[in-house]
């Protein structure tokens, strides 16, 4: 997610209500723009470890693209956080 890719070559619309990109969704519910990112954490505590599906929200916002730059910071923080435990996938 370097500076130099504009915001159009990695978010994708949808339709009217929706934006998709390779590491989160924002949507429009309920009189906001919602951000969400899709990320997989891997779980080796159980008796078959593996990689598991999350959501974590990035929150409610009045315009998609605040919402996007919210899902993007997101995806940064979580994939800081988790490090090899976790995989967020950005677009090259």
């Amino acid at each position: 997610m370097s500076k130099h890719h504009s915001r159009r070559s990695r978010w994708v619309q949808i339709n009217a209500k929706e934006y998709r990109s390779t590491f989160g969704v924002v949507r429009y519910h309920a009189g906001a723009w919602e951000g969400a990112v899709q990320y997989e954490e891997w779980l080796a505590e159980e008796e078959h470890p593996a990689w598991v599906a999350r959501t974590a929200a990035a929150g409610r916002f009045k315009r998609p693209r605040n919402a996007m730059i919210g899902v993007e910071e997101k995806a940064r923080d979580t994939a800081r956080r988790l490090k090899e435990r976790g995989r967020v996938a950005f677009a090259p």
